[in-house]
Protein backbone atom coordinates (compact mmCIF):
# COMPACT_ATOMS: atom_id res chain seq x y z
CA UNK A 1 0.00 0.00 0.00
CA UNK A 2 1.32 3.23 -0.63
CA UNK A 3 0.18 7.00 -0.27
CA UNK A 4 0.90 9.95 -2.68
CA UNK A 5 0.57 13.73 -2.98
CA UNK A 6 2.19 16.37 -5.26
CA UNK A 7 3.38 19.95 -4.89
CA UNK A 8 3.93 22.61 -7.22
CA UNK A 9 5.94 26.18 -6.24
CA UNK A 10 7.03 29.23 -7.71
CA UNK A 11 9.47 31.53 -5.59
CA UNK A 12 12.45 33.52 -6.60
CA UNK A 13 14.66 32.27 -4.04
CA UNK A 14 15.45 28.89 -5.11
CA UNK A 15 16.46 27.42 -1.76
CA UNK A 16 13.13 28.83 -0.42
CA UNK A 17 11.32 26.86 -3.02
CA UNK A 18 12.48 23.61 -2.23
CA UNK A 19 11.86 24.17 1.78
CA UNK A 20 8.92 24.93 0.90
CA UNK A 21 8.22 22.00 -1.67
CA UNK A 22 9.11 19.95 0.68
CA UNK A 23 6.62 21.35 3.71
CA UNK A 24 3.64 21.18 1.14
CA UNK A 25 4.81 17.26 0.19
CA UNK A 26 5.76 16.43 4.24
CA UNK A 27 2.08 17.94 5.38
CA UNK A 28 0.19 15.97 2.98
CA UNK A 29 1.88 12.49 3.52
CA UNK A 30 1.96 13.58 7.75
CA UNK A 31 5.90 12.37 7.29
CA UNK A 32 8.75 13.11 4.83
CA UNK A 33 8.27 10.62 1.84
CA UNK A 34 9.97 7.56 0.74
CA UNK A 35 10.26 8.73 -2.68
CA UNK A 36 10.15 11.94 -4.11
CA UNK A 37 10.18 12.79 -8.17
CA UNK A 38 11.43 16.66 -8.68
CA UNK A 39 10.57 18.02 -12.54
CA UNK A 40 11.85 22.20 -12.35
CA UNK A 41 12.45 24.96 -15.03
CA UNK A 42 15.57 25.34 -15.39
CA UNK A 43 15.56 29.12 -14.59
CA UNK A 44 15.99 27.59 -10.94
CA UNK A 45 19.60 27.40 -9.33
CA UNK A 46 19.55 23.31 -8.96
CA UNK A 47 21.86 23.16 -6.44
CA UNK A 48 20.12 25.76 -3.63
CA UNK A 49 16.76 24.15 -4.74
CA UNK A 50 18.08 20.90 -3.32
CA UNK A 51 19.87 22.14 -0.60
CA UNK A 52 16.43 23.68 0.08
CA UNK A 53 14.23 20.56 -0.30
CA UNK A 54 16.77 18.30 1.42
CA UNK A 55 16.70 20.47 4.58
CA UNK A 56 13.00 19.29 5.29
CA UNK A 57 13.10 15.56 3.86
CA UNK A 58 14.32 12.47 5.47
CA UNK A 59 18.21 11.10 4.42
CA UNK A 60 16.74 7.78 3.20
CA UNK A 61 14.37 9.80 0.72
CA UNK A 62 15.02 8.21 -2.53
CA UNK A 63 15.04 11.45 -4.94
CA UNK A 64 15.63 11.96 -8.65
CA UNK A 65 14.31 14.33 -11.10
CA UNK A 66 15.43 16.67 -14.33
CA UNK A 67 14.81 20.65 -15.44
CA UNK A 68 11.94 20.65 -17.77
CA UNK A 69 10.23 22.63 -20.71
CA UNK A 70 7.21 23.09 -18.41
CA UNK A 71 5.89 20.83 -15.38
CA UNK A 72 2.80 18.50 -14.68
CA UNK A 73 1.01 18.78 -11.49
CA UNK A 74 -2.29 17.28 -9.81
CA UNK A 75 -4.26 20.26 -11.16
CA UNK A 76 -2.80 20.36 -14.77
CA UNK A 77 0.19 21.82 -16.46
CA UNK A 78 2.02 24.96 -15.46
CA UNK A 79 5.52 27.00 -16.54
CA UNK A 80 8.61 28.26 -13.97
CA UNK A 81 7.96 25.89 -11.11
CA UNK A 82 9.15 23.32 -9.16
CA UNK A 83 7.09 20.34 -9.25
CA UNK A 84 7.28 17.00 -6.92
CA UNK A 85 5.87 13.81 -6.51
CA UNK A 86 6.24 12.60 -2.98
CA UNK A 87 5.11 8.86 -2.06
CA UNK A 88 5.37 6.68 1.43
CA UNK A 89 5.38 2.89 0.68
CA UNK A 90 5.71 0.03 3.58
CA UNK A 91 5.75 -2.62 0.52
CA UNK A 92 7.41 -1.26 -2.33
CA UNK A 93 11.49 -0.73 -2.69
CA UNK A 94 13.03 1.91 -4.68
CA UNK A 95 16.23 3.25 -5.33
CA UNK A 96 17.81 5.67 -6.97
CA UNK A 97 20.72 5.64 -9.02
CA UNK A 98 22.88 7.47 -11.93
CA UNK A 99 25.49 7.12 -14.35
CA UNK A 100 27.24 9.88 -15.99
CA UNK A 101 29.65 10.31 -19.11
CA UNK A 102 33.15 9.40 -16.97
CA UNK A 103 31.19 5.55 -17.55
CA UNK A 104 32.21 6.03 -21.25
CA UNK A 105 30.13 6.93 -24.09
CA UNK A 106 26.12 7.02 -24.07
CA UNK A 107 25.93 3.38 -24.69
CA UNK A 108 28.03 2.58 -21.91
CA UNK A 109 26.17 5.43 -19.69
CA UNK A 110 22.61 3.02 -20.60
CA UNK A 111 24.38 0.07 -20.01
CA UNK A 112 26.02 1.17 -16.19
CA UNK A 113 22.44 2.17 -15.01
CA UNK A 114 20.73 -0.94 -16.73
CA UNK A 115 23.30 -3.09 -14.20
CA UNK A 116 22.65 -0.97 -11.26
CA UNK A 117 19.10 -2.04 -11.74
CA UNK A 118 19.22 -5.54 -12.55
CA UNK A 119 21.32 -5.56 -9.05
CA UNK A 120 18.19 -3.91 -7.02
CA UNK A 121 15.96 -6.61 -9.42
CA UNK A 122 14.13 -3.66 -10.43
CA UNK A 123 10.75 -4.73 -11.88
CA UNK A 124 10.20 -1.34 -13.53
CA UNK A 125 12.49 1.54 -14.53
CA UNK A 126 11.83 5.03 -14.53
CA UNK A 127 14.67 6.36 -16.25
CA UNK A 128 15.31 10.67 -16.75
CA UNK A 129 18.49 11.31 -19.48
CA UNK A 130 20.13 14.59 -20.52
CA UNK A 131 19.27 14.30 -24.55
CA UNK A 132 21.29 17.18 -25.17
CA UNK A 133 24.86 15.89 -24.57
CA UNK A 134 23.79 12.23 -24.61
CA UNK A 135 22.81 10.08 -28.08
CA UNK A 136 19.61 9.11 -25.89
CA UNK A 137 18.60 5.85 -28.04
CA UNK A 138 22.21 4.67 -27.36
CA UNK A 139 21.12 5.42 -23.75
CA UNK A 140 18.57 3.24 -24.49
CA UNK A 141 19.82 -0.01 -26.33
CA UNK A 142 22.76 -0.09 -23.75
CA UNK A 143 20.12 -0.30 -20.43
CA UNK A 144 18.34 -3.15 -23.14
CA UNK A 145 20.94 -4.77 -23.59
CA UNK A 146 21.58 -5.52 -19.59
CA UNK A 147 17.71 -5.69 -18.83
CA UNK A 148 16.27 -7.00 -21.76
CA UNK A 149 14.30 -6.25 -24.93
CA UNK A 150 10.67 -6.15 -23.26
CA UNK A 151 11.86 -4.78 -20.02
CA UNK A 152 9.26 -1.92 -19.04
CA UNK A 153 11.42 1.30 -18.92
CA UNK A 154 9.47 4.57 -18.92
CA UNK A 155 10.26 8.05 -18.64
CA UNK A 156 12.07 11.30 -20.57
CA UNK A 157 14.77 13.25 -21.46
CA UNK A 158 15.71 16.45 -19.82
CA UNK A 159 14.65 19.64 -21.33
CA UNK A 160 15.93 23.31 -20.90
CA UNK A 161 13.18 25.42 -22.47
CA UNK A 162 13.92 24.64 -25.51
CA UNK A 163 17.66 26.17 -25.49
CA UNK A 164 18.53 22.64 -26.15
CA UNK A 165 22.11 23.62 -24.16
CA UNK A 166 22.13 22.89 -21.07
CA UNK A 167 19.67 20.34 -19.54
CA UNK A 168 20.11 19.06 -15.22
CA UNK A 169 19.40 15.74 -13.73
CA UNK A 170 19.44 15.36 -9.78
CA UNK A 171 19.88 11.74 -7.64
CA UNK A 172 19.80 12.54 -3.73
CA UNK A 173 21.42 15.69 -3.34
CA UNK A 174 23.46 15.68 -6.28
CA UNK A 175 23.46 17.81 -9.89
CA UNK A 176 24.56 16.11 -13.04
CA UNK A 177 25.06 17.39 -16.66
CA UNK A 178 25.34 14.91 -19.13
CA UNK A 179 24.16 11.80 -16.92
CA UNK A 180 20.96 9.47 -16.91
CA UNK A 181 19.02 8.91 -13.52
CA UNK A 182 16.97 6.37 -12.55
CA UNK A 183 14.96 4.83 -10.06
CA UNK A 184 14.34 1.16 -9.84
CA UNK A 185 10.97 0.23 -8.62
CA UNK A 186 10.86 -3.57 -6.97
CA UNK A 187 7.44 -5.28 -5.06
CA UNK A 188 4.01 -5.79 -4.86
CA UNK A 189 3.00 -3.18 -8.00
CA UNK A 190 1.70 -3.41 -11.58
CA UNK A 191 1.54 -0.66 -13.76
CA UNK A 192 0.07 0.13 -17.28
CA UNK A 193 1.97 2.45 -20.28
CA UNK A 194 0.35 4.31 -23.29
CA UNK A 195 1.96 6.46 -25.80
CA UNK A 196 -0.39 8.52 -28.02
CA UNK A 197 0.67 11.25 -30.96
CA UNK A 198 -3.03 12.15 -32.74
CA UNK A 199 -0.92 12.29 -35.64
CA UNK A 200 -2.60 11.48 -38.91
CA UNK A 201 -0.56 9.92 -41.71
CA UNK A 202 -1.15 10.52 -45.25
CA UNK A 203 0.44 9.89 -48.04
CA UNK A 204 1.78 6.34 -49.41
CA UNK A 205 4.47 4.62 -47.52
CA UNK A 206 8.36 4.80 -48.28
CA UNK A 207 11.25 3.17 -47.47
CA UNK A 208 14.26 5.21 -46.52
CA UNK A 209 16.66 3.83 -48.52
CA UNK A 210 19.78 5.76 -47.30
CA UNK A 211 20.17 7.06 -43.92
CA UNK A 212 23.52 8.84 -42.45
CA UNK A 213 24.46 8.19 -39.05
CA UNK A 214 21.06 7.21 -37.94
CA UNK A 215 19.15 10.83 -38.15
CA UNK A 216 20.17 12.22 -42.05
CA UNK A 217 17.45 11.03 -43.93
CA UNK A 218 19.55 11.19 -47.38
CA UNK A 219 16.88 8.71 -49.32
CA UNK A 220 13.09 7.70 -49.77
CA UNK A 221 12.42 5.30 -52.26
CA UNK A 222 15.68 6.30 -53.73
CA UNK A 223 14.73 9.76 -53.87
CA UNK A 224 16.37 13.28 -52.25
CA UNK A 225 14.39 13.02 -48.91
CA UNK A 226 14.23 16.63 -48.79
CA UNK A 227 12.29 17.04 -52.46
CA UNK A 228 9.75 14.88 -50.90
CA UNK A 229 9.45 16.36 -48.26
CA UNK A 230 9.30 19.77 -49.48
CA UNK A 231 6.37 18.46 -52.36
CA UNK A 232 4.08 17.40 -48.90
CA UNK A 233 4.69 20.23 -47.22
CA UNK A 234 3.26 22.68 -50.14
CA UNK A 235 3.34 26.06 -48.61
CA UNK A 236 4.74 25.07 -45.29
CA UNK A 237 8.41 25.32 -47.07
CA UNK A 238 8.75 28.60 -45.81
CA UNK A 239 10.49 27.90 -42.22
CA UNK A 240 11.39 24.62 -41.94
CA UNK A 241 12.16 24.08 -38.90
CA UNK A 242 9.02 24.88 -37.65
CA UNK A 243 7.38 22.77 -40.16
CA UNK A 244 9.74 19.54 -38.67
CA UNK A 245 8.20 19.80 -35.85
CA UNK A 246 4.20 20.52 -36.65
CA UNK A 247 4.71 18.20 -39.85
CA UNK A 248 6.65 15.22 -38.22
CA UNK A 249 7.71 11.31 -39.90
CA UNK A 250 5.81 8.32 -38.42
CA UNK A 251 7.58 4.89 -38.52
CA UNK A 252 5.47 2.35 -39.48
CA UNK A 253 7.70 -0.61 -40.25
CA UNK A 254 11.28 -1.63 -38.95
CA UNK A 255 13.37 -3.46 -40.96
CA UNK A 256 13.10 -6.53 -38.36
CA UNK A 257 9.16 -5.31 -38.01
CA UNK A 258 7.50 -4.37 -41.17
CA UNK A 259 4.35 -2.90 -41.62
CA UNK A 260 1.65 -4.00 -43.58
CA UNK A 261 1.37 -0.85 -46.89
CA UNK A 262 -0.40 2.34 -46.49
CA UNK A 263 -2.71 0.44 -43.88
CA UNK A 264 0.11 -0.14 -41.18
CA UNK A 265 0.05 1.66 -37.24
CA UNK A 266 2.50 4.47 -36.37
CA UNK A 267 5.29 3.09 -34.03
CA UNK A 268 7.15 5.78 -33.47
CA UNK A 269 7.08 9.25 -34.07
CA UNK A 270 10.05 11.54 -35.25
CA UNK A 271 10.27 15.27 -35.53
CA UNK A 272 12.46 16.92 -38.65
CA UNK A 273 14.92 19.24 -37.28
CA UNK A 274 16.48 20.77 -39.74
CA UNK A 275 17.72 19.61 -43.43
CA UNK A 276 20.71 19.44 -45.70
CA UNK A 277 20.17 21.77 -48.32
CA UNK A 278 23.05 19.95 -50.19
CA UNK A 279 22.54 16.97 -50.21
CA UNK A 280 18.83 16.84 -50.07
CA UNK A 281 18.33 15.43 -46.34
CA UNK A 282 16.33 15.62 -43.67
CA UNK A 283 18.23 15.82 -40.14
CA UNK A 284 15.79 13.99 -37.39
CA UNK A 285 15.45 14.16 -33.76
CA UNK A 286 15.94 10.32 -32.88
CA UNK A 287 17.46 7.58 -35.06
CA UNK A 288 15.35 6.14 -38.34
CA UNK A 289 17.15 3.07 -39.16
CA UNK A 290 18.42 2.75 -42.82
CA UNK A 291 15.30 0.21 -44.26
CA UNK A 292 12.16 1.92 -41.65
CA UNK A 293 9.60 2.43 -43.30
CA UNK A 294 7.89 6.08 -42.75
CA UNK A 295 4.70 7.82 -43.89
CA UNK A 296 4.11 11.69 -43.54
CA UNK A 297 2.34 13.08 -40.74
CA UNK A 298 -0.09 15.88 -39.79
CA UNK A 299 -2.33 17.30 -37.17
CA UNK A 300 -4.77 19.78 -35.91
CA UNK A 301 -4.31 21.63 -32.28
CA UNK A 302 -7.92 19.52 -31.92
CA UNK A 303 -6.43 16.51 -32.65
CA UNK A 304 -3.69 16.59 -30.16
CA UNK A 305 -6.31 16.93 -27.71
CA UNK A 306 -8.03 14.51 -28.41
CA UNK A 307 -5.15 11.95 -28.70
CA UNK A 308 -4.28 12.71 -25.10
CA UNK A 309 -7.74 12.46 -23.71
CA UNK A 310 -8.21 8.55 -25.69
CA UNK A 311 -4.56 8.21 -24.18
CA UNK A 312 -5.86 8.76 -20.59
CA UNK A 313 -9.19 6.83 -21.02
CA UNK A 314 -6.77 3.88 -22.70
CA UNK A 315 -5.07 3.97 -18.92
CA UNK A 316 -8.17 3.81 -17.04
CA UNK A 317 -9.64 0.98 -18.21
CA UNK A 318 -5.96 -0.63 -18.51
CA UNK A 319 -5.71 -0.10 -15.00
CA UNK A 320 -8.74 1.15 -12.80
CA UNK A 321 -6.98 0.38 -9.43
CA UNK A 322 -4.22 3.08 -10.04
CA UNK A 323 -2.70 4.97 -7.56
CA UNK A 324 -0.22 7.20 -9.30
CA UNK A 325 0.26 8.77 -13.07
CA UNK A 326 3.21 9.87 -14.72
CA UNK A 327 2.81 12.08 -17.84
CA UNK A 328 5.52 12.58 -20.20
CA UNK A 329 4.28 15.05 -22.93
CA UNK A 330 6.90 16.32 -25.38
CA UNK A 331 7.89 19.81 -25.94
CA UNK A 332 7.06 19.67 -29.56
CA UNK A 333 3.37 19.47 -28.62
CA UNK A 334 3.28 21.97 -26.35
CA UNK A 335 4.96 24.16 -29.20
CA UNK A 336 2.62 23.25 -31.97
CA UNK A 337 -0.39 23.83 -29.47
CA UNK A 338 0.67 27.07 -28.25
CA UNK A 339 -1.39 28.87 -25.40
CA UNK A 340 -3.72 26.07 -26.00
CA UNK A 341 -0.83 23.30 -24.19
CA UNK A 342 -2.95 23.42 -20.88
CA UNK A 343 -6.27 22.29 -22.62
CA UNK A 344 -4.46 18.96 -23.69
CA UNK A 345 -3.73 17.76 -20.23
CA UNK A 346 -6.67 19.10 -18.46
CA UNK A 347 -8.44 16.87 -21.37
CA UNK A 348 -6.21 14.01 -20.27
CA UNK A 349 -7.08 14.65 -16.87
CA UNK A 350 -11.00 14.27 -17.39
CA UNK A 351 -10.70 10.73 -18.22
CA UNK A 352 -8.36 9.77 -15.44
CA UNK A 353 -10.05 8.89 -11.63
CA UNK A 354 -10.22 11.79 -9.66
CA UNK A 355 -8.36 10.32 -6.60
CA UNK A 356 -5.74 9.23 -9.39
CA UNK A 357 -2.19 10.88 -7.99
CA UNK A 358 -0.62 12.57 -11.38
CA UNK A 359 2.89 14.59 -11.73
CA UNK A 360 4.90 14.50 -15.24
CA UNK A 361 7.00 17.06 -17.30
CA UNK A 362 7.39 18.46 -20.57
CA UNK A 363 10.14 16.54 -22.65
CA UNK A 364 12.79 16.50 -25.06
CA UNK A 365 11.36 12.56 -25.92
CA UNK A 366 9.40 10.25 -23.99
CA UNK A 367 10.15 6.71 -22.72
CA UNK A 368 7.83 3.92 -23.20
CA UNK A 369 6.90 0.09 -24.39
CA UNK A 370 5.01 -0.51 -27.65
CA UNK A 371 4.16 -3.89 -28.27
CA UNK A 372 6.17 -5.06 -25.51
CA UNK A 373 9.34 -3.27 -26.18
CA UNK A 374 10.30 0.11 -24.99
CA UNK A 375 10.99 2.97 -27.46
CA UNK A 376 11.81 6.63 -27.83
CA UNK A 377 9.37 8.82 -28.69
CA UNK A 378 9.05 12.15 -30.14
CA UNK A 379 5.45 14.50 -30.34
CA UNK A 380 3.85 11.79 -27.95
CA UNK A 381 1.71 12.01 -25.11
CA UNK A 382 2.88 9.39 -22.84
CA UNK A 383 2.04 7.96 -19.70
CA UNK A 384 1.97 5.17 -16.76
CA UNK A 385 -0.09 4.26 -14.11
CA UNK A 386 1.25 2.47 -10.96
CA UNK A 387 -0.68 0.56 -8.54
CA UNK A 388 0.91 -0.42 -5.65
Amino acid sequence: MLSATTASITHDDPYQAGRDLAAELNDALGASPDIVLLFAAPTYDPHRLLAGLHRRLTPRVQLVGCTSFAEIGHEGAVSGSVTALGVRTRDLDAHALYATRASGDSLAVGRALGEQAREREAALLLLLADGVRLDSAAVLRGAQSVLGPDFPIIGGLAADDARFAHTREFCGRDVFAGAVVGLALSGPMRHATVARGGWEAIGATRRCTRVERDRLVLELDGQPALNLYREYLGAQDRDLKTAGIEFPLGIVGLPDRPGVGDDAAVQVVRAVCGVDEVRGGLRCTREIPEGAEIRMLRATKDDLIRSASEAAAELGRALPGGRIALVFDCFSRKMVLGARYKEEVAAAYSRLPPDLVRVGFYTYGELAPVAGQTEQHDATFTAVVIEG
